[in-house]
């Protein structure tokens, strides 16, 4: 049974965010007792279940809020020494070499933007010889169609600034010494987007709604990528 089934879809702070969730942690090889990075807190139910379910010790970074309500949920849930928030950013960590058995990000890496080279060469960093670490995140097809450039530029969302193709994370991996050794999109992607977009009913913009229900499936996507550090 997945765990991330049963919680309330509109905790996810993006598109697929719980979906994805067990499939990365399974291609991650995450088993109980490790100690794993999680990249982007969010509401902090997935280091939460994470904590709760595999009986992992998770340090979650989330730069934009004091970590308050995540240490709340972890402390009703039963695991307040299990699950560790951090307001930091994955571009500079705090943390020595070789202090975690995995690091995951789910819907978070591509907010990073231009320093997500440096992100990952930190997150290789801190990650013990022989760890995975993966993305599970929104991700987009080679070429963005005219009409949903219009769209991009009029509502100014920033979608094809923040977004990349898998090969572009794939290759992003790879040029770092972190060979892929999963990677794909996941065939239902484009549901979860339209579930998203009807659960962010009147808390994302009416551009954004737009850009999804006129996508079609044609340019966004969500896909997985999960490199695993020489030991």
């Amino acid at each position: 049974m997945n765990p991330f089934d049963a919680l309330n879809r509109s905790h996810a702070w993006g598109p697929g965010s719980f979906d994805m969730a067990e499939p990365l942690i399974q291609a991650a090889g995450i088993r109980p007792g490790m100690r794993v990075l999680e990249v982007g807190g969010g509401s902090g139910r997935i280091a939460v279940t994470l904590a709760k379910h595999w009986q992992v010790d998770v340090v979650t970074l989330e730069p934009w809020t004091n970590g308050i309500e995540i240490q709340t949920l972890a402390e009703a849930e039963g695991v307040g020494n299990r699950v560790l928030p951090l307001r930091i950013k994955a571009q500079a960590l705090p943390m020595p070499d070789n202090s975690f058995d995995a690091v995951i990000s789910i819907g978070s890496f591509e907010m990073i933007g231009d320093e997500r080279p440096q992100a990952l060469q930190e997150l290789i960093r801190v990650a013990r010889p022989g760890a995975s670490i993966g993305i599970a995140e929104p991700m987009c097809q080679p070429v963005m169609p005219d009409d949903l450039v219009a769209l991009d530029e009029e509502h100014k969302l920033k979608f094809r600034e923040c977004f990349r193709t898998l090969d572009w994370n794939r290759e992003l991996f790879a040029t770092h010494g972190l060979p892929p050794v999963q990677s794909y999109h996941f065939a239902e992607a484009y549901q979860w987007w339209l579930a998203y977009g009807k659960q962010m009913e009147g808390r994302i913009s009416a551009g954004e709604q737009e850009f999804i229900r006129r996508d079609q499936g044609r340019w966004i996507s969500l896909g997985l990528v999960v490199g695993r550090k020489a030991d």
